[in-house]
């Protein structure tokens, strides 16, 4: 299960499948598993979550699956938040992940806190230069800030990431519950020259610096943070609405994924080979 569409659908596929019920418990069985992205656990903790809270269900995880590689679940601290008789992680003495958090939507400070700390001084983000560091925590704090502007939510945030060494690559996975881009976009353009009717316009309309809110900064800090992967070999993918849309390899693409889950996912690759 990789970061891409492919990857989304197989978790979407896991999440529909569980709303079906209530008042349960649930085995995560990943005998048959040999891979994940770690950073997609910021997705499926925000799975569980909502699960957890609007259907009732807990969930067990198999300590069996988690060895080999599969044990990166232990280390970022995913297995501990899904199945909370785990004991709570210590220090990742590989450094290869960032540690799954989740953060009140008003909690700028201690999210801020986590950028600089735990993504910007990643041994994975040594070859990023300072004033480049600076400007994505910039970036990455207006994206967070807008959460509560425009997700009419009071779920959290969740982030993660995972650093691939011999990749020379890093990926981090930003994902909130709310509405989705679609909705507000949509409404606020209702009476322009050219509405915003479809998932892929939303994501496009905002990755081009617009914002529903005269008063905010809006889509700029996306805008940016794309502007920093068409310059230095990154990827940027935005999923919200059954819309997985992607730049990558210099080029945008966008897949109608065919199991959805509520909110907006965002993923920024970093790449140094």
């Amino acid at each position: 299960i990789e970061t891409n569409a492919a990857g989304h659908d197989a978790l979407g596929a896991f999440y529909q499948s569980a709303c079906r019920y209530r008042n349960t418990q649930f085995t995560l069985d990943w005998e048959s598993l040999t891979f994940m992205d770690a950073n997609l656990s910021a997705l499926l903790l925000a799975m569980t979550w909502k699960l957890r809270k609007e259907n009732n269900l807990n969930f067990y995880l198999d300590m069996s699956n988690l060895k080999g590689g599969m044990n990166v679940f232990l280390r970022n601290g995913l297995a501990h938040y899904v199945y909370k008789k785990l004991p709570a992680p210590g220090e990742d003495v590989r450094e290869s992940t960032i540690p799954i958090k989740a953060f009140k939507i008003n909690d700028v400070d201690k999210f801020m806190a986590f950028i600089e700390r735990d993504l910007m001084r990643h041994r994975g983000m040594e070859e990023v230069l300072y004033s480049h560091k600076q400007q994505l925590i910039d970036n990455f704090v207006e994206v967070f800030s807008n959460v509560e502007l425009h997700t009419n939510t009071q779920n959290p945030v969740l982030a993660c990431g995972q650093f691939f060494p011999g990749k020379k690559e890093l990926k981090f996975t930003l994902v909130d519950i709310g509405c989705g881009f679609l909705n507000n976009i949509a409404a606020f353009t209702r009476d322009q020259e050219k509405p915003v009717r479809k998932a892929d316009e939303a994501i496009t309309w905002a990755v081009k610096g617009h914002s529903t809110k005269q008063e905010a900064a809006g889509g700029t800090g996306l805008s940016r943070i794309l502007n920093y992967c068409r310059k230095n070999n990154g990827g940027l993918h935005i999923v919200s609405d059954g819309c997985y849309w992607a730049f990558d390899n210099g080029k945008i693409e966008c897949k109608t994924l065919s199991a959805n889950f509520p909110g907006a996912t965002i993923h920024l690759i970093f790449r140094f080979a």
